[in-house]
């Protein structure tokens, strides 16, 4: 049977400028995976090339078996969802109109059903915006206005989640819950893939760790085993030791 998502020697560069190397891996709906590396590394084309949006110079991404350049634009669109590093700020809708349109791909044209509405409803429960919904996007903080685009993905209800440093903006209490949350979603079966800095916030709630490193795969751990191994911290940083909290949780100190 084959996997959710397979990551064929996946190379991609600009002119003078490689940037990604043969990369491979596969993985499965009911995975937290988070992508990490330092700057520069990659994280964010790799993360475009599995959303489709750009096309690696060599190799392949197959979903569900089928090349993901196989899939039309709307079938893609049904199956995965991606939040950006950056999105336009000013947009001249309400939080609940924001948080439909994730569920634009599956609505009859223009017009919402009573199910696109519970789960755009669901969406902004999880991430505590329900009480903006009347409120225009464009007068919340960043902030709010990232939970509310992490709403639309989840309205989506997509199996591959793609989230390009989810919890920028948020403060302490929202990026847990933000991290929460979908390793919720991934619980309940989808397959959750985000790029952070955040090392513990990965400890912590994801399933499996993915390090970038001279555009190579330079590590692909469980979280458990992430924990025990922790020369890979020296590829984010020479200033990082791995301990555990007094329960006995992986825990990285800055130094």
């Amino acid at each position: 049977m084959s996997s959710l998502l397979s990551v064929s020697n996946i190379s991609f560069g600009y002119p003078g400028l490689p940037v990604l190397g043969s990369i491979n891996f596969s993985a499965e709906g009911g995975e937290f995976i988070v992508l990490m590396g330092i700057n520069g590394a990659g994280k964010t084309t790799l993360l475009d090339i599995l959303a489709g949006l750009r096309v690696p110079d060599s190799g392949a991404v197959h979903l569900r078996g089928r090349p993901l350049r196989a899939w039309t634009v709307r079938e893609r669109s049904r199956r995965i969802s991606h939040l950006p590093q950056a999105t336009q700020q000013d947009l001249p809708f309400t939080v609940e109109q924001m948080v439909l349109m994730g569920r634009y791909v599956h609505a009859d044209r223009w017009f919402e059903s009573k199910e696109d509405r519970i789960y755009a409803e669901d969406a902004m429960r999880r991430m505590d915006c329900l009480q903006f919904r009347h409120r225009l996007f464009s007068s919340l903080s960043g902030g709010e206005k990232q939970r509310v685009l992490l709403a639309a993905c989840i309205a989506q209800c997509p199996e591959l989640m793609l989230f390009d440093e989810p919890a920028t903006y948020l403060d302490v209490h929202q990026q847990l819950q933000c991290f929460a949350t979908l390793a919720e979603l991934a619980r309940e079966g989808a397959l959750c893939i985000a790029i952070t800095h955040d090392l513990n916030l990965a400890l912590t709630h994801c399933t499996r760790v993915l390090i970038l490193h001279q555009g190579k795969l330079a590590a692909d751990f469980a979280t458990p085993e992430a924990a025990k191994a922790s020369e890979w911290l020296a590829w984010l940083s020479p200033r990082l030791r791995m301990t555990h909290t007094p329960e006995g949780n992986p825990w990285v100190l800055y130094q």
